[in-house]
């Protein structure tokens, strides 16, 4: 992790607080929002409150969006004049930082400037989406952002301190994949209706990379349609789970197949189901939750690359560009086809449809899980 210096310049004035990535401790992650909301008026907050925080930050992206029509084609000429900042919501070997790193590695060629990366876990991702919605809109700070941050969150948190669609200028998906449900090869359970059975007659836990996260809601998803009660444990980022996972201490997990697959591949943990509509060619043998008895779980996963909001067009536009050309390259697309993933380049609009019909979409699903709120 890098230390935030000239390239975390913010974006518009904001209410002073403390950064709560530097103070969080490893491992769990559910109760950090609390902290994060308590300091930040978010777009929940009481009306007398919204000059200072919400409406601001409208106003400044308005401001900034109409320098950026006058000053795009200068912009665009003398971009990028410095090492671009990739803010990566979670922590390491995590499905968005392999994600994120893989791309960005061919970024940094097109773009001509080192790309540094910088992994602020920690709240469902919501942290670093933050900082990413908060910096300066030159193009030079960059984000992943995904369902979790963008269409769940909005459900999950009361006071979330951005806003999915009025914060970010959307760059392009760039992968979907299926979340797997997966156990320890220690759990004597072969099979989704064995861990059905299992939970019955003891208790059971699953690990997921954060509360609100995509992982968190099909562990969820689960418990309503097949009747029982696994306990969440959050941790911040998987590559924390993973160990305990492993160990048979939390004996489920639920995440992403692209960073799941190094695992199931070496046998340190056992694919259950996976959830998304039909069988990954990475996993044939393994069924898809409909199949194994569960048809209401079918969540799949979706990457997109975003700068904040206010960012010139010309610079999303090239960026855009640089990203659908990384997307073709061979290399790649063989490299994210090998952990799972389905390679999907689209325009900035795309993804900004993407998040605007999902946001209602996720909402229901967190209702009919019965995700409370934070």
């Amino acid at each position: 992790m890098i230390a935030p210096g000239p390239l975390a310049n913010t974006r518009a004035p904001r209410p002073a607080r403390r950064d709560p990535a530097s103070t969080q401790p490893p491992g769990h992650a559910s109760g950090h929002i609390r902290a994060l909301a308590l300091t930040r008026a978010g777009p929940s907050a009481p009306a007398a409150l919204a000059g200072t925080g919400t409406a601001r930050r409208a106003l400044a992206v308005a401001s900034l969006g109409a320098a950026s029509l006058i000053a795009g084609p200068a912009a665009a000429a003398d971009y990028p004049s410095r090492p671009i900042r990739f803010v990566i919501p979670f922590a390491a070997a995590g499905v968005s930082d392999i994600v994120a790193r893989t791309l960005g590695a061919r970024l940094q060629d097109s773009l001509g400037q080192p790309v540094i990366y910088d992994n602020r876990g920690g709240a469902g991702g919501t942290i670093g989406t933050d900082l990413v919605a908060r910096a300066s809109p030159d193009g030079h700070t960059l984000g992943i952002g995904n369902l979790s941050t963008h269409t769940i969150a909005p459900s999950v948190y009361r006071k979330l301190p951005y806003d999915p669609l009025r914060d970010f200028a959307p760059l392009s998906l760039v992968a979907t994949a299926p979340n797997v449900m997966a156990v320890s090869a220690a759990l004597p359970a072969k099979t989704l209706k064995d861990v059905i059975a299992l939970s019955r007659t003891r208790s059971l836990s699953f690990a997921s990379s954060g509360t609100g996260t995509v992982f968190h809601l099909a562990g969820e998803m689960v418990n309503v349609s097949a009747g029982i009660s696994l306990v969440h444990v959050p941790y911040k980022g998987v590559a924390a789970a993973y160990p305990e996972v492993i160990a048979g201490s939390v004996p489920l997990i639920f995440d992403s197949l692209i960073s799941a697959t190094g695992h199931i591949r070496a046998g340190r943990i056992r694919p259950i189901a996976q959830t998304g509509a039909r069988r990954s060619p990475v996993l044939p043998d393994v069924p898809t939750m409909a199949e194994a008895g569960l048809p209401g779980v079918v969540l799949d996963f979706w990457l997109g690359f975003f700068a904040p909001a206010g960012t010139p067009a010309p610079v999303v536009g090239r960026l855009n560009g640089d990203i659908l050309k990384a997307l073709a390259i061979p290399e790649v697309r063989q490299q994210l086809a090998a952990q799972g993933a389905d390679v999907v380049g689209s325009s900035p609009e795309a993804l900004r449809e993407q998040i605007r019909t999902g946001i209602p979409r996720m909402a229901a699903l967190v209702k009919a899980a019965r995700i409370d709120p934070e």
